[in-house]
């Protein structure tokens, strides 16, 4: 059923248009059956975070309210610029383009993920995931899966994919990474060659001066 009255909105234009009805009022009745179409599918409603795709730009945000010509939408950042949090700005969006657009649609809880990136030496690799279980566990968040692999530049790539709210999103990613570098700094402190006396000596002598402490060269 919904279907059909979308089929019907380029033939509603034209009977408008032949009515001497104006462009701007079949936008209007555009929107307002769309409306008609998203309370028959029940795909959008109250409280779904959403991003359209439209022309190249991307709009994200939470639906507080689906009028009847538009639908309210409390922008969130998109996870690159910004976080994925409010940022308090509230966008129009004219109910045709939920229909007629790419539009994804997030559920309760979505997967994340987050990488960390250790240098040679590396600490016992057991360990490093045991830290990164820990981080995300004690962050609230629903474990799914850790993995070490190595990068091009001979790291070790720590990845941890993991469960959070969707309304609770926010920056996670760096929270649990915070955690992870302050349980595995021990680690990566004991797999670190002690250094000898003589290298100690010599550290310790390697003072930088001012310029402005050297004297010059005689004339």
């Amino acid at each position: 059923m919904a279907v059909d009255i979308v089929g019907y909105i380029p033939l509603l234009s034209i009977v408008f248009s032949s009515m001497g009805i104006s462009f701007v009022f079949k936008d209007f009745i555009a929107d307002f059956v769309a409306s008609m179409v998203i309370k028959k599918n029940k795909d959008l409603k109250v409280g779904n975070r959403i991003k359209i795709t439209s022309g190249g730009s991307v709009t994200k945000g939470d639906i507080m309210e689906i009028g009847a010509i538009r639908t309210t939408v409390m922008e969130v950042g998109d996870g690159e610029r910004l976080p994925s949090v409010r940022t308090g700005r509230l966008i129009k969006v004219p109910n045709y383009m939920l229909i007629s657009n790419p539009v994804m649609i997030y559920g309760d809880t979505i997967i994340d993920e987050v990488i960390s990136y250790v240098p040679r030496p590396f600490p016992d690799s057991q360990q490093l995931v045991d830290c990164m279980k820990d981080a995300i566990v004690s962050s609230g968040h629903g474990l799914i899966e850790v993995g070490l692999f190595q990068s091009k530049d001979d790291k070790l790539v720590v990845h941890g994919v993991f469960e959070v709210k969707t309304s609770e999103m926010a920056d996670q990613r760096s929270r649990i990474l915070k955690e992870f570098l302050s349980r595995s700094r021990v680690l990566l402190a004991q797999a670190a060659p002690a250094k000898t006396q003589p290298e100690v000596e010599q550290a310790e002598c390697r003072i930088a001066l001012p310029l402005q402490n050297i004297e010059k060269p005689a004339s």
